[in-house]
């Protein structure tokens, strides 16, 4: 895939320096001076002049200045009080000393982030921590000089893959000439800009709106992702970590130069809409976290609110008696006017729902893998991939699938990811054997899974897997879902994605029950020792909700034949945004030969039977 993405960015660059070359050759003759009141003509075309002669512009035939790139149903009579035209940086008016040329970028701060009318502030406050490493923000801006023709490029990371967006400079502003979204703060363009790609790449601005600072965090770094919840729910199977262990997360990850963001109310937390007023506070709204430190012996952080202005109002605000002088010195507590404040920690616990950590590593090697997640476990498109382990190596695993944002898809529901790392006692690559456990992560619904370990030498399966697609009728390889998997590593590791094994999933899911038996709410496998007996075992789950089997059931009966081991139930939650509930049941006993003791499957071993399309995951495998 890095070949891959190597001729694509390669013609990205040729596509943006045609581009180029045709906008400074071709002269502009206007047909007609533009009469006020057409909009048609200011929108399609702008005045420009390029050393005393009309050249074109560019401009994005695929984003045009106009409706359709503003909204996701273009209603008749748009407001135009919010955007009255399409304007190019020399056009537009702000509060900079004309003679300051514009730039893309100067020196990137987080001040430079204030949010406009747009509810995107997921986006904006993944900025605004970026802003505190300026190579970041160039790696994404491709296009670091003004270009006189209009052209830029923008590099992205959607659902796990780097693309290359061409944009032109058109901006949409107001009435006044400003810019109505977000701003060209100190007369750079990088912040706009990487909205405008942004847009789109989701369709338009309004797909912008909504959305948690990690997906922010991925889209612009394409780094490892992790985000911990600060409470728990009643309906949600969640972990939540103990405060002591999320506060050690936070300092080692300031620590290590990841990336922070933090995502504030939601409705989940006991907390009424006024007390979030009072407080500063703005509910269901996404905060940069841009330091994480112990003053005078309380933990605080240092925060950033994108749209630029309301700060927290408690203890250790900027008007708090907490601050000694030098204390407020030395910590720059005096920022409130820009959005940033100091918060105690216990009560961002209070406040707030989660903590977005990005994982950027200076220096490590990366690599990305595409493959499909069939909804069976007998698929000659069911993928793994080998890795090959010279010398003891930090990774990162990331596993990403399509998502939801104004996608063509959005009408489906994401699935369950997981990713399972054991290691390989085979050196045949077309022929791999699953060995012992090494690590795993994921099992729950979202658009991605993290998965952080260090490597001894030798081979490891590294095993996406996926089930709540399961029994859905996709016969067509087409609709498969869709995977690619990142790889971060501190040294060099050798990665090939081969054909899965044909028991892969069952091997998979045994060798995880087996490592992390204490957590059997979700996966069941039965472990027969007895040399002669077979099992037969009732599991009954039909009092869960929200849930489904990989086996289109939620109770199942089996036969176990001596010394083998089977996985007789996975659920899955169903949907990301609903609530669930697993609960189970479990009954067994001795049988002398096979068979099901209840009459109406005793000629079989299985209720409901292993087809071909689950036995990969659910046969009997020997001990």
């Amino acid at each position: 895939m890095e070949d891959l993405q190597s001729v694509e960015e390669s013609a990205a660059r040729q596509q943006w320096s045609d581009i180029v070359e045709y906008c400074r050759k071709v002269r502009r003759i206007p047909s007609h001076s533009p009469s006020k009141g057409d909009h048609d003509y200011v929108l399609t075309f702008a005045h420009v002049c390029f050393n005393q002669q009309h050249r074109i512009p560019f401009v994005d035939p695929s984003f045009p200045p106009a409706a359709k790139s503003l909204y996701k149903k273009v209603r008749p009579g748009y407001d135009r009080n919010e955007v009255d035209r399409w304007l190019r940086p020399n056009e537009m008016v702000t509060e900079v000393d004309p003679a300051v040329k514009w730039a893309v970028y100067r020196t990137p701060l987080p001040s430079d982030i204030t949010q406009g009318i747009l509810g995107n502030c997921w986006l904006l406050s993944a900025l605004a921590v970026l802003a505190e490493r300026s190579e970041l923000v160039e790696r994404i801006m491709v296009t670091k000089q003004v270009c006189p023709e209009g052209a830029y490029q923008v590099r992205l990371c959607r659902d796990g893959r780097w693309t290359t967006v061409l944009i032109d400079d058109l901006l949409p502003c107001n009435r006044r000439r400003y810019p109505v979204y977000s701003q060209a703060k100190r007369k750079q363009l990088w912040v706009p800009f990487i909205e405008k790609a942004v847009a789109k790449l989701f369709g338009c601005y309004e797909a912008l709106t909504a959305g948690r600072a990690i997906e922010g965090l991925a889209l612009l770094t394409g780094a490892a992702c992790e985000s911990l919840s600060l409470h728990p729910s009643s309906m949600l199977c969640e972990e939540t970590l103990e405060p002591d262990l999320i506060w050690a997360k936070l300092a080692s990850s300031r620590e290590a130069g990841f990336l922070i963001g933090a995502s504030c109310g939601g409705g989940s937390k006991n907390v009424s809409e006024e007390e979030y007023k009072r407080m500063g506070l703005s509910s269901s709204h996404a905060y940069s976290v841009l330091d994480v430190q112990i003053v005078g012996g309380e933990r605080l952080l240092r925060m950033r609110n994108p749209w630029g202005h309301s700060s927290w109002r408690g203890d250790w605000s900027d008007r708090s008696s907490r601050w000694t002088a030098n204390l407020r010195e030395m910590y720059m507590a005096h920022g409130a006017g820009e959005g940033v404040f100091w918060i105690p920690f216990k009560d961002v616990l209070r406040y707030f729902d989660c903590i977005d950590i990005c994982k950027v590593h200076n220096g490590w090697i990366e690599a990305r893998l595409e493959g499909l997640l069939p909804p069976c476990a007998s698929n000659t498109h069911s993928s793994v991939i080998i890795l090959t382990v010279l010398e003891s190596t930090e990774v990162e695993l990331t596993l990403f699938q399509e998502g939801l944002r104004n996608s063509s898809r959005s009408n489906r529901y994401q699935q369950d990811l997981s990713i399972l790392v054991v290691r390989t006692t085979t050196e045949r690559s077309d022929q791999p054997v699953f060995g012992s456990y090494v690590t795993h992560a994921g099992g729950h619904v979202g658009g991605c899974v993290d998965c952080h370990s260090v490597l001894e030498i030798g081979q490891y399966l590294v095993c996406p897997m996926s089930y709540n697609h399961w029994n859905t009728g996709m016969e067509d390889a087409q609709q498969y879902p869709k995977y690619v998997l990142a790889l971060h590593s501190s040294l060099p590791v050798f990665a090939e994605k081969v054909t899965a094994p044909a028991y892969h999933h069952a091997d998979g899911i045994i060798a995880l029950t087996l490592a992390k038996g204490h957590r059997p709410k979700i996966l069941v496998t039965i472990e027969n020792r007895q040399p002669e007996n077979w099992v037969q075992v009732m599991c009954d789950c039909a009092n869960s909700f929200g849930v489904v089997s990989t086996r289109g059931e939620l109770k199942t009966v089996d036969s176990v034949p001596p010394l083998h081991r089977q996985v007789v139930m996975v659920l899955t939650q169903l949907e990301g945004s609903g609530g669930y509930r697993i609960s189970y049941q479990m009954s067994y006993c001795m049988m002398a030969g096979a068979g099901l003791r209840d009459r109406r499957f005793s000629s079989a071993n299985h209720h409901p039977p292993l087809t071909h399309s689950v036995s990969g995951l659910h046969i009997p495998r020997p001990i």
